[in-house]
C-alpha cells in the first residue's frame, strides 16, 4: 500500500506500507522526511466499542496495520494541506 503526498501540483513525497511499524517514505527533503517517520510512528488514539472490555481507549502505533496506515496517510493529508494519492506498488518481496 502506497501514498503520495502533493501540495500545489508539486510531489513532496510517498509513504509505503510494508509491514507493522515499517513504512518506506521517499522524501527528498530531510527536515519533512524526519516530520514523516515521526507522525507514523507516533501513537493514536481509537475509541473501543466497549463490550466486554474493561479499556474503552485503545493506543496503536498509526503504522501497525494497513487499516491504520491508510487512515494515517489521510489524516496527515487533511492536517498538513496535502492531495493525497493511493499508488500502485508492486510486491514487498520477490516471489520464488
Amino acid at each position: 500500500m502506497r501514498f503520495e503526498f502533493h501540495v500545489n501540483g508539486a510531489t513532496v513525497g510517498a509513504a509505503q506500507w510494508e509491514g507493522p511499524g515499517q513504512v518506506a517514505l521517499e522524501v527528498e527533503d530531510g527536515t519533512t522526511r524526519s516530520r514523516l517517520a515521526d507522525y507514523f510512528a507516533d501513537e493514536t488514539t481509537y475509541l473501543s466499542t466497549g463490550f466486554g472490555q474493561e479499556e474503552v481507549f485503545q493506543i496503536r502505533r498509526r503504522d501497525w496495520t494497513p487499516w491504520e496506515f491508510e487512515r494515517a496517510c489521510m489524516a496527515l493529508g487533511h492536517r498538513m494541506g496535502y492531495r493525497v494519492v493511493r499508488t500502485p506498488n508492486g510486491p514487498v518481496e520477490a516471489s520464488a
